[in-house]
């Protein structure tokens, strides 16, 4: 009777245990395009002139995490490619309609390469970085959403854990190098924050299976000099981590990298240097993610808000040079911004559909952990891109950023930290 009554215990338990346990699957995509067959104009350097890649240094991927909360399933997709288009995430969207995965529920974030291929339809992008081709585009959509079916095929009740480990000596800022007499003279000093933060995703015996990771830096080791397409450091980076945790599948985002380029990377060639950064990245990453503790029972949930862009704005300085581009980008540049939040129990990735300088990125973690959640991370490059996202303070100091990429004045990082504030209430 004793027995009987134990044994129906252990499964009331392990039963309830299965009902609040999270499932998460994993899936990795080849999206490097075909250089033989396609002509395939390279982004990230309007130097380049639309010229098309000679060839393919190393493969470009996108990395799946799946994650299903009873009934609610929500999609990490981290993309080897300079930024994410609205046509390409619906594309991916439509091929997973079987799996009840809408645009809420697919968080796409660009590493932002400037070593993939020119992926925009609008005149305005391919002005700068080449013609639009939609055969080059759809084989890639067609491999991510084959990504998504294996991922939620292997899913599986797993543990969730978080880390943070300190990247002092891997960025400087950029920026720094604008308005330097008055920024000295304002007391400003330059803004880093070279910390890597770390979702660790294990099965239930213990194994890593996922590691997600989120730095703020350009990959931009390899210049517009190069014609190869390349994954840069973030996948150096990722095949190491790989190398260091056995079974595990790294993801990369990308932070607040507006203003934050890396640094310290050592070699005779820029593709020396960009392994030597990304190897190094990832041991000292692997060495930290090995000791975090996961723990069951985290849930997940998504949630979306397009909100309405301030007006078109161009600063002074730069209006004769987008004069000739003034009608594109019109027509071009996104009338609302695409904002999202993936929570990963106390955890929020918070993605920015741009380039935010990390002050911006800080403002954004303030404003959501104001709202309840202990843990924000801000994803640059996400879902869609509206140029960088700077704020009041940044914006008079002028230079590229502001005068070449900067289309909505300089409240854009006020209004995206306000944005994500009011999204984090509706996601705790």
């Amino acid at each position: 009777m004793i027995r009987t009554v134990l044994s129906a215990l252990c499964l009331g338990l392990f039963i309830s245990f299965a009902a609040i346990a999270l499932d998460v699957g994993v899936g990795t995509a080849d999206i490097t395009p075909d250089v033989k067959a396609y002509k395939v104009p390279m982004s990230g350097y309007g130097a380049r002139l639309g010229r098309p890649s000679t060839g393919v240094h190393d493969p470009l991927e996108a990395k799946v995490l799946f994650l299903r909360d009873g009934a609610e399933t929500s999609v990490l997709v981290c993309c080897d490619l300079r930024s994410i288009t609205p046509e390409f995430k619906q594309a991916i969207v439509a091929q997973c309609a079987d799996l009840k995965i809408d645009a809420d529920h697919l968080f796409m974030a660009a590493s932002h390469t400037h070593d993939g291929p020119s992926m925009y339809p609008e005149k305005f992008w391919q002005m700068q970085f080449g013609k639009y081709d939609p055969a080059i585009i759809s084989p890639m959509a067609s491999a991510v959403a084959a990504a998504i079916h294996d991922a939620a095929k292997n899913a599986a009740p797993a543990r969730v854990g978080f880390g943070e480990v300190d990247a002092v000596g891997f960025t400087h800022n950029r920026r720094w190098g604008y308005d330097t007499d008055a920024r000295k003279a304002a007391g400003e000093t330059p803004l880093t924050e070279p910390i890597v933060w770390m979702l660790r995703v294990d099965g239930m015996d213990g194994a890593c299976r996922g590691l997600l990771v989120n730095f703020a830096c350009h990959p931009t080791i390899l210049d517009a000099d190069n014609m190869l397409l390349s994954a840069e450091w973030p996948g150096v980076m990722r095949r190491e981590l790989e190398k260091q945790i056995p079974g595990a599948t790294a993801l990369f985002t990308n932070g607040g990298e507006g203003d934050q380029s890396p640094d310290g990377a050592n070699g005779e060639s820029n593709f020396q240097r960009m392994e030597d950064f990304g190897t190094r990245l990832a041991r000292l990453i692997a060495e930290k993610a090995k000791s975090v503790e996961t723990r069951p029972g985290l849930s997940a949930h998504s949630a979306r808000v397009l909100a309405e862009l301030p007006p078109l704005y161009f600063p002074e300085s730069a209006k004769a040079k987008f004069a000739k581009m003034a009608e594109a980008a019109t027509e071009a540049l996104p009338r609302k911004a695409e904002i999202q939040m993936l929570r990963i129990g106390p955890a929020a990735l918070v993605g920015l559909p741009g380039e935010p300088i990390l002050a911006v990125a800080q403002s954004v973690r303030q404003a959501v952990q104001a709202a309840g959640l202990e843990r924000a991370v801000p994803v640059g490059l996400a879902n869609d891109y509206v140029g960088y996202i700077v704020n009041e303070k940044e914006y008079p100091h002028g230079g590229y950023e502001v005068e070449s990429r900067s289309y909505y004045g300089p409240g854009l990082g006020t209004f995206m930290a306000e944005q994500a504030g009011a999204l984090a209430q509706t996601a705790k």
